[in-house]
């Protein structure tokens, strides 16, 4: 046993390319799931910034997904998820941190369009109950649609929004080429959080659609899949396992 403890909300992508990183590696880890109204307990308890994922090795907690993975490659180096090559490091990093800090508001806008978000609030709101999930479920829209205007994304109309979704899918194809992964012979961190976003974004249909359209990615996401999943895991349940 690892003695991992992951503090996480379970629908984040964040918390699901962690996840996704400790079966790879074969790690044993149990979660402790979080509702929405439990943001002021995170920062009292695991993570005084409140930003999850929350990893728990054994006494010493490392806060925030980036980090987490760094720290798993250094405890656990076998398999790796970061090529030794200092360039396609480099490469790695800088795709890991496009996916998190760019795909994840196109993720959030799409999901909060109407058509969407019922969607959405089932994900989020999934451990709340009683008054405070009722209540939760009628603030979700407002909020999901001022931190996409904040951030800038979701000031763009729908057709933009689906254009440069749809670029930065060709992008992923072009990447791989006639490879198998995204950077390097071997899947990576690279691999990992991008097909994390995928995984939610999909959730959103016009997305959905847009990926069937392309073979290349879709057989990238099911090799993905097939090392960071447990056998047999349903599709629809890879957001939150």
């Amino acid at each position: 046993m690892s003695g991992l403890l992951l503090h996480q909300y379970e629908v984040s992508p964040f918390a699901a390319k962690v996840r996704r990183a400790l079966r790879y590696k074969g790690l044993d880890f149990e979660v402790r799931n979080y509702r929405v109204v439990d943001a002021g307990k995170i920062r009292k308890t695991v993570s005084p910034t409140g930003k999850t994922p929350v990893l728990d090795d054994g006494g010493g907690l490392v806060v925030d997904s980036t980090a987490i993975l760094r720290h798993l490659e250094q405890r656990f180096p076998t398999p790796p998820i970061l090529p030794t090559d200092s360039t396609l490091r480099a490469q790695a990093h800088i795709i890991e941190d496009w996916a998190d800090e760019s795909l994840f508001f196109y993720d959030l806008a799409m999901r909060g369009w109407p058509n969407n978000i019922d969607w959405l609030k089932r994900d989020v709101l999934s451990h709340d109950s009683g008054f405070m999930r009722w209540l939760l479920y009628r603030l979700l829209d407002g909020f999901v649609r001022k931190t996409g205007q904040a951030q800038g994304i979701g000031r763009k109309s729908r057709e933009s929004i689906c254009s440069e979704v749809a670029a930065h899918f060709d992008a992923i194809v072009a990447l791989l080429g006639e490879g198998e992964w995204l950077v390097g012979d071997h899947l990576t961190v690279a691999d990992i959080a991008v097909a994390s976003m995928c995984t939610v974004i999909e959730r959103a249909e016009e997305a959905a659609a847009m990926m069937q359209e392309r073979p290349a990615l879709v057989a990238w996401r099911e090799r993905v899949d097939a090392a960071t999943f447990a056998p047999g895991t349903p599709p629809e349940a890879r957001a939150t396992r």
